[in-house]
């Protein structure tokens, strides 16, 4: 099926435009976890992908006012069960050694004054492989636990 529209520039040569992003018969997903992050401490939370997916972006949002300046967030793709075979290789111990494979998102300063949405988007995607986890890193310096959500947005 064909997503774009065709029009005729003013030399009468044929132009097309998508209508809409073509995402390969994928369908979105937003998927969302709330945390606390323990204060004065780094936080890390792992979900594990259960089926493949192209990871597009998402976003995080306070649903508190306690974070503190100097507090972030960071995002990645890591592997904590030797999914890739490459734990031996590397001379890395399932159940104690973990692999980033990539950090979408580093040292996000979060704005204490802001809880509103802020969102991180690719223009694009990347696979990430069933048995892998999306990490998140809360990085608190403050004194207060804090609320947060964070949603990814996939295909799949």
């Amino acid at each position: 099926m064909d997503f774009r529209i065709a029009a005729k520039s003013r030399d009468g040569n044929t132009v097309y435009a998508p209508t809409f992003e073509d995402t390969m018969g994928l369908y979105p997903e937003w998927a969302g976890h709330k945390y606390v992050a323990t204060a004065g401490a780094t936080n890390i939370y792992d979900e594990v992908v259960t089926t493949e997916k192209q990871l597009r972006g998402g976003w995080y949002e306070l649903m508190c006012e306690s974070a503190a300046l100097g507090d972030y967030l960071e995002f990645a793709v890591v592997d904590k069960d030797d999914v890739l075979g490459l734990f031996t290789m590397l001379g890395y111990t399932v159940g104690e050694d973990v692999l980033e494979l990539a950090k979408y998102v580093k040292t996000e300063y979060i704005n204490p004054l802001r809880t509103d949405r802020q969102v991180f988007m690719a223009n694009s995607t990347f696979v990430v492989t069933a048995g892998l986890y999306i990490r998140t890193i809360y990085e608190s310096t403050g004194e207060n636990d804090v609320t947060f959500k964070v949603v990814t947005h996939v295909f799949e």
